[in-house]
């Protein structure tokens, strides 16, 4: 990224965090980030335009941090989903992400407010998948619940230290009490058959997401398609496998990231690969 633009975004970022979206006026920006208004768009047509680029980077900061820490580990690896979960947290913490969220929910953007929620359905449906990936496929009609019900015994935990102060925690300890307590909800909602939302609520509720999906694979294949023509031959049988496993109807993420690990000029390709396999 132009390191004019990424000095733009930093600046406009410290001050979403500090003044708030709204309260933040383009000049403050430009006085900020000492560039004149005509440099500002050149890298954004509005102030909302700067601002999904600064939430798309915290994004895919995240996803890459993420891949990273789970790399050489099996999707199943309980403490690799700990760790995933940390890594998120902490992305968050850092860049102020709920302050961020706060701020576009006071504006009177739509836009906006729909990106910060379609952020929140990507990141549930990422737990829903790993939770898959953790507990087998016997848990997949069950799985939206399962997560929903993990995710916020978490968050509840967190809050209540947050708030009193009373102890210090370790965020790994929550995490991982939390994964013990799964293991008694599983077998229950199993044996008393007991689902409230269910697998189908994501494609019932926004069969956009399925479209999105699907041009995102497009996407990657042609990706794979361009990254062929010159490749060596080991290159080009490892792009092969790549292409296959994205096309088959349930891809097998793991397999796909230890793949990705080793083609070469690969940054890009995992950057959509990771989109994809985690929506």
């Amino acid at each position: 990224m132009n390191s004019r633009k990424r000095q733009v975004m930093v600046a406009a970022h410290a001050l979403f965090v500090e003044k708030g979206y709204a309260a933040t006026s383009i000049q403050d920006i430009l006085d900020a980030s000492h560039i004149s208004k005509g440099t500002f768009y050149n890298y954004f047509s509005s102030k909302s335009e700067l601002l999904i680029n600064i939430l798309e980077d915290i994004k895919t900061e995240t996803k890459k941090q993420r891949l990273s820490v789970l790399s050489g580990r099996q999707a199943s690896d309980l403490i690799g989903f700990s760790d995933q979960l940390v890594i998120t947290m902490e992305v968050n913490k850092r860049n102020n992400l709920f302050i961020l969220f706060q701020g576009v929910f006071a504006s009177e953007e739509e836009e906006l407010k729909q990106l910060v929620k379609r952020h929140y359905l990507e990141e549930l449906k990422w737990i829903q998948s790993r939770i898959i990936e953790l507990y087998g496929k016997k848990v997949k009609p069950y799985s939206l619940d399962l997560s929903l019900i993990f995710l916020g015994s978490v968050q509840q935990m967190i809050h209540l230290f947050m708030v009193t102060k009373s102890e210090s925690i370790e965020l790994k300890e929550i995490i991982a009490y939390g994964l013990r307590r799964m293991d008694g909800t599983i077998a229950d909602v199993q044996s008393s058959e007991d689902i409230l939302v269910g697998e189908w609520f994501f494609d019932k509720c926004f069969p956009e997401i399925a479209l999105s999906k699907e041009h995102k694979r497009k996407n990657i294949l042609e990706r794979i398609n361009v990254m062929q023509q010159g490749a060596s031959p080991k290159q080009k049988e490892l792009l092969g496998f790549l292409q296959n496993e994205i096309k088959v109807t349930k891809p097998r993420a793991a397999v796909i990231e230890a793949v990705l690990g080793v083609i070469d000029g690969r940054e890009d390709l995992a950057d959509l690969v990771i989109d994809y396999l985690h929506e």
